[in-house]
């Protein structure tokens, strides 16, 4: 587990509130808020698109972080093709994280990743609505209020040079 200093939680906070406040204001009146579309999804069309690289995405690196003061669990699971591959149960006290053991597939290739806070309903996401990059590192971040968001960045890790931070992330 890896210490952030607060200047850095700060940085990743802001981020998470910026792609709050991008994804209210973006939002054509289509979706239920969860990234979910009512008819056509970004998934059905990076399928149609052969540039979109829904089929040639390689994921990094998977961190789980709560800035919040209380104590969360989140659920993360890896899914390539038919059945996941990576399933764990993590419970991060108030201002603390974790990167996930990397067992996934290591080539590039069409997955999903879901997440699921305290025994909720489950957030997924996917290559096309992470930005159809050749890499993706992902961010679960439980902000202050307690809320789920999930960030990307597709520098640091197996996907750069560096190590992946959370203040990099994008929404």
């Amino acid at each position: 587990m890896r210490d952030y200093p607060r200047r850095r939680l700060l940085a990743a906070t802001g981020t998470a509130l910026t792609g709050a406040v991008a994804g209210c204001t973006g939002s054509d009146g289509n979706g239920d808020g969860n990234g979910e579309e009512n008819g056509n999804s970004d998934r059905d069309a990076a399928a149609s698109d052969p540039d979109s690289g829904a089929d040639g995405t390689l994921l990094g690196t998977i961190s789980l972080e709560n800035l919040d003061d209380e104590t969360h669990t989140i659920d993360a699971i890896v899914e390539f093709g038919d059945g996941p591959e990576h399933w764990s149960t993590h419970e991060l006290t108030g201002d603390s994280g974790v990167e996930l053991e990397r067992n996934w597939p290591s080539d590039p290739g069409d997955f999903r990743v879901m997440f699921r806070l305290d025994g909720g309903e489950p957030t997924q996401v996917t290559p096309a609505e992470l930005g159809d990059s050749s890499c993706v590192n992902v961010f679960a971040l439980v902000d202050r209020n307690g809320e789920l968001k999930i960030l990307s960045d597709t520098d640091g890790g197996p996907c750069g040079d560096g190590d992946a931070a959370v203040d990099d992330a994008t929404e």
